[in-house]
C-alpha cells in the first residue's frame, strides 16, 4: 500500500504536465435548458423610445408573453407598440403624450425582461 505522501507526490506530478490544447480535460454535459440570446434595449430617436426584440422557441411561449404584457398594460394603463412575428415580439416603449421615454417606460421594460426570463426559463403552461 502506498503512503499518503507518495500519492500526493504522484498527484502533483500529474498536475504539472501541460494540458493538451484542443481538448477539454472533461467531457461537457449538455444542459436541459436551451440558452436564449437576449438583446439589450436600444434607444431610438424621433420619437425617443426604447426598443427590444424577444425571441421564442415556441408559439405557446410567445403567446403567453404577449398575454402577460397585455395584462400588465391593463393594470398600469400604459401601452407599448408591439410587433408580433412567428417567433419574436418587438416591443417599442415611449410615452405618447410627450414623445419621449419616461419612468413608466423604464418600469415596463424591466417588467418585460423579468417576464421574458420567467416564461423562457420557467414555463408553466406546457
Amino acid at each position: 500500500m502506498k503512503k499518503l505522501n507518495h500519492l500526493h507526490e504522484e498527484f502533483i506530478e500529474k498536475a504539472r504536465r501541460p494540458m493538451t490544447f484542443g481538448r477539454l480535460p472533461i467531457k461537457p454535459i449538455e444542459g436541459d435548458i436551451a440558452i436564449v440570446a437576449v438583446d439589450k434595449w436600444t434607444t431610438t430617436s424621433n420619437p425617443r423610445s426604447l426598443k427590444k426584440s424577444f425571441r421564442f422557441m415556441s408559439i405557446e411561449r410567445r403567446n403567453a408573453f404577449v398575454k402577460k404584457l397585455l395584462q400588465y398594460e391593463a393594470e398600469t394603463l400604459h401601452n407599448a407598440t408591439m410587433t408580433i412575428d412567428e417567433s419574436s415580439v418587438t416591443v417599442v416603449l415611449f410615452t405618447k403624450d410627450i414623445n419621449t421615454i419616461t419612468e413608466l417606460d423604464k418600469e415596463y421594460a424591466k417588467y418585460a425582461d423579468l417576464l421574458y426570463k420567467d416564461i423562457v426559463y420557467n414555463p408553466v403552461n406546457e
